[in-house]
């Protein structure tokens, strides 16, 4: 049976439109990595070489030596960022499990009222805490003189903000559980807590996977906290790093490349080994029953 014209113009535009979509998404990523792989002076040439003509991988070998200053700073911002989200993703994930799991199944008065609380803090734009935040570590630093320039203070701060988010999430993943099986937990001698580790989170997997990997990465990729709470490379990040490598005369655009291949790695690695996880764990928490 011959098909109507309709129905190949509609599959032409929606090839098209995957097209596009997937050049306007590789396209930057694709100059990142090449632009890490040029030198100075080709990338500042004219006409534009799309292609290196002599590529190097000088700049990533300086990042990664310890015996320079761009090395030394580098690996640095790398250990502490890493140090960061890792720490704000394991404390988000125990802390807002639990919370979210009393918000999805315990009823108290107040609940309501304490999940929009939840959500408000979220929508707060992080510029309106700076001066707060600032104030309250400033008066800790003169007490204890270990809260100022430290990874930790960004971790606890990062925390201020993730943590709601996570509990968000993984509220809207438990209720989709049905609270029938902890019932029957119950009914067999299981404690609240023994369901929750028993029964539930096995079944919360996948969102406690998708939602430990938004975290890492909104921990990973916060800059305005450590621009304000940052003076050495104690508390720098892999951000505010790249953010450093220009200067008033020069900026190293293959530096800045090079160090943003690195810093995406992580996330990359993160997202292939578990993308699987990510699908099934914010589709099922999407939606309710």
């Amino acid at each position: 049976m011959r098909r109507p014209l309709t129905y190949y113009l509609t599959r032409g535009l929606l090839y098209f439109a995957v097209l596009v979509m997937v050049v306007w998404t590789l396209a930057p990523v694709s100059w990142l990595f090449i632009s890490s792989i040029s030198t100075h002076a080709e990338l500042l040439s004219t006409p534009v070489h799309w292609v290196p003509q002599q590529p190097t991988w000088e700049n990533f070998s300086s990042m990664f030596d310890p015996g320079q200053d761009t090395g030394r700073r580098f690996l640095a911002a790398f250990r502490n960022s890493m140090y960061i989200a890792g720490s704000v993703t394991a404390f988000s994930l125990v802390v807002g499990t639990l919370a979210a799991y009393a918000l999805a199944r315990l009823p108290f008065r107040g609940r309501n009222s304490l999940i929009m609380g939840l959500l408000a803090v979220r929508m707060l734009p992080v510029i309106a805490l700076v001066i707060p935040f600032f104030v309250l570590i400033i008066r800790l630093e003169y007490v204890i003189p270990i809260f100022y320039d430290r990874w930790w203070t960004l971790a606890i701060l990062y925390n201020a903000f993730i943590l709601g988010f996570v509990v968000w999430i993984m509220r809207g993943y438990f209720l989709t559980i049905p609270v029938e099986l902890e019932e029957a937990a119950r009914i067999d001698g299981c404690t609240r807590l023994m369901a929750l580790r028993l029964v539930v989170l096995p079944l919360a997997a996948p969102g406690l996977v998708a939602t430990g990997i938004l975290a890492f990465l909104l921990a990973w990729d916060e800059f305005l906290l450590a621009l304000i709470f940052s003076k050495t490379t104690n508390a720098l990040t892999l951000p505010l790093y790249i953010t450093q490598l220009g200067s008033q005369y020069i900026t190293a655009y293959e530096s800045i490349a090079a160090a943003g291949v690195a810093a995406a790695l992580p996330p990359v690695v993160l997202a292939l080994l578990f993308q699987r996880w990510i699908v099934s764990g914010l589709t099922a928490g999407g939606v309710k029953g």
